[in-house]
């Protein structure tokens, strides 16, 4: 190796503590599935979590639109002619991805997302407090099983991990 070459090559074991130190992700671009009928997915996400559609295409026989339901959270629902989402399913039994988890912005925000999924009859569970966070399943238009998380500030996520440490939370 010529002294140019030396120069020009960082040491390995600086790049290393540089990238242990480095964030890689900041979160989920956006999650992908089929939907029976688009108008009502995006009518449902848009009255429940405010969200904005930001892309809605037509193209090679398929229709697929961006749902905006976070800052950072994007749903990329698609209408497959012949292509019928599965319906409600037990969990584990859903597919390669069973569901999903979308983060309240508060604990205010947690609660008021709660009581639209209850208006809107799509409650599939009570308020589980898991410790390190609150979190509720709700049904999507197409019967998939999503939930709602709000992570309690300061409190490790190992705190609750258990189910035999879980409580239901009155909603009242």
């Amino acid at each position: 190796m010529n002294e140019t070459n030396a120069q020009q090559t960082p040491n390995v074991d600086e790049m290393d503590e540089r990238e242990e130190k480095m964030q890689l992700l900041n979160g989920v671009n956006h999650l992908t599935f089929v939907t029976a009928d688009m108008d009502r997915l995006i009518s449902f996400y848009g009255r429940v979590f405010e969200a904005r559609v930001t892309v809605d295409l037509e193209e090679e026989g398929l229709r697929h639109a961006f749902i905006e339901v976070g800052p950072n959270t994007v749903l990329h629902p698609f209408r497959v002619p012949g292509v019928e989402p599965p319906g409600r399913q037990p969990m584990f039994g859903r597919g390669r991805l069973d569901h999903f988890a979308l983060n309240a912005a508060s604990e205010e925000a947690f609660w008021k997302l709660h009581r639209r999924m209850a208006a809107e009859g799509a409650l599939d569970s009570v308020v589980t407090d898991m410790g390190s966070m609150l979190l509720f399943s709700f049904l999507d238009p197409d019967e998939a099983r999503h939930e709602v998380v709000w992570r309690k500030p300061g409190v490790p996520v190992e705190a609750g991990l258990r189910r035999a440490e879980w409580t239901t939370v009155g909603t009242s």
